[in-house]
């Protein structure tokens, strides 16, 4: 009797060992599989697990001149934004995905899961967002990832941009020139052309869904919201620029772009640019 209760004791402890050993080897391989990706992501500059809003919009200077202005609005980590484990992994999924197509940066929302995540988004922006302004405007929402090689840091963005604003972007010959305030602003120009394209897009889309009868849920990626934000602009002082406290307002370092202005075919518009530019300066 002895015998046999210990046989079964050492073949069950047996199980429970391997079993253990087994749940034991598998935590640890994907604890160092996580660990290994999230080392990965931050050498090149890559934050996956934030998500940052921030809105923008074009304003003249005293000069005349047009310029592009950024805003940060807040930040959420990932785990405190989505609380729903099938969606966080959805916008990763996403978000990784969009970070190997370094020529698109608006970031799909496709379908019923789509259109949940913008609903998400929407709720958090407006926990953040202070409507300070002076009028009540139309915004466009766009969920982005810009990973254009010269960024040195990268996360996934709600970018909110003026909708009287985005006709600008319908060409690089109207936004080049728009003055930016950080050398990195020049990326916002090329992701707001390709926002205004997608836009027109999804309107066109809309209209004709519209004229047929056809319901047109799930078929928006970028929300319109009617917000009061501030688009005040105090300029850098030429002292404060001297000393070095702030930067001023530059025309965008295109050179630094230049491998990602030639694969969007907007290389030569540059260069053209450039040699009129030194004509004239030798004239």
């Amino acid at each position: 009797m002895w015998d046999s209760l210990w046989k079964v004791a050492h073949e069950e402890s047996i199980g429970i060992l391997i079993g253990a050993m087994f749940a034991l080897t598998t935590a640890w391989l994907a604890a160092w599989w996580r660990r290994r990706r999230e080392m990965r992501e931050i050498v090149h500059g890559q934050q996956f697990q934030q998500l940052e809003f921030a809105y923008a919009f074009v304003t003249t200077g005293q000069d005349g001149r047009r310029r592009l202005v950024v805003r940060m609005i807040g930040c959420l980590p990932l785990k405190v934004f989505v609380a729903k484990d099938a969606i966080r992994s959805h916008l990763l999924g996403l978000t990784r995905e969009s970070a190997d197509d370094e020529l698109n940066s608006v970031i799909a929302m496709e379908g019923k899961l789509g259109s949940f995540v913008l609903r998400e988004l929407h709720g958090h922006l407006r926990t953040l967002l202070e409507e300070s302004g002076q009028r009540r405007e139309w915004w466009v929402m766009a969920p982005i990832l810009e990973t254009y090689r010269p960024l040195q840091y990268v996360a996934p963005t709600v970018l909110l941009i003026r909708k009287e604003d985005l006709n600008l972007f319908a060409s690089f010959e109207t936004c080049k020139d728009l003055l930016v305030h950080h050398g990195s602003d020049a990326a916002k120009i090329l992701t707001l052309m390709e926002v205004h394209r997608k836009f027109a897009v999804q309107q066109q889309r809309l209209a004709q869904a519209r004229t047929e009868g056809r319901s047109t849920q799930y078929l928006e990626e970028m929300w319109m919201l009617d917000l009061c934000l501030s688009t005040d602009m105090t300029e850098p002082t030429e002292d404060d620029v001297e000393s070095g406290a702030l930067k001023p307002f530059r025309l965008p370092p295109w050179e630094r772009f230049a491998s990602t202005l030639k694969e969007l075919g907007l290389q030569r518009t540059v260069e053209k640019e450039r040699a009129y530019s030194q004509a004239k300066r030798s004239a």
